[in-house]
């Protein structure tokens, strides 16, 4: 889901330039983590939103970054991969490998990174989506802690911009997917 972390480029909404009504969005350090906190509105059903968030194969039309994504099974609970190709600015990019074990439930996905595989100490992403106002409420957290040193008062600034526009222009870019002949 790291995949959900990174910038994504820009994409209108589905019929209404801005659908998308954002009622949160933070983006933040607890300790050596980054988290980012987005609660908003789509105009999408949310039916449509949760089959696009896990139609993961699909993720690099979302964010061109995401070079691959993929699901399989390991010990037979479902597994994420995800290569990323990310920078901040001109100053830092890297190609950033992610593992994490995923439990879908009606309305609700988690992805917990899998410690000591890929490029995360630490990583926790949950979405809820509910049904509200003839569209959908998400709920965003990711928080992560990168496994690979950043020299993070030089990054910092660069970083939670990214984790910022991402967040935003990826939640467009599934609204807009949602919104297309789906219902």
């Amino acid at each position: 889901m790291l995949a959900l972390l990174l910038v994504v480029p820009a994409l209108a909404a589905a019929g209404a330039a801005n659908a998308i009504d954002v009622s949160r969005l933070h983006v933040g350090e607890q300790g050596r983590r980054y988290v980012v906190d987005f609660e908003a509105q789509l105009a999408a059903d949310p039916g449509a939103v949760m089959r696009v968030l896990l139609d993961f194969a699909n993720y690099p039309a979302l964010d061109p970054r995401i070079l691959q994504a993929r699901r399989s099974l390991r010990d037979g609970k479902p597994l994420l991969f995800t290569r990323l190709r990310g920078c901040l600015g001109s100053v830092f990019c890297r190609t950033m490998d992610r593992y994490e074990l995923l439990d879908v439930q009606p309305g609700r996905l988690v992805a917990t990174a899998i410690p000591g595989e890929g490029d995360v100490k630490y990583g926790l992403t949950v979405i809820r989506v509910e049904s509200r106002d003839g569209g959908t409420r998400v709920n965003y957290r990711n928080e992560f802690d990168p496994s690979f040193w950043m020299p993070r008062w030089l990054v910092r600034k660069a970083m939670y911009t990214t984790l910022h526009d991402g967040t935003l222009e990826m939640f467009r870019a599934i609204e807009k997917r949602a919104g297309v002949g789906s219902g």
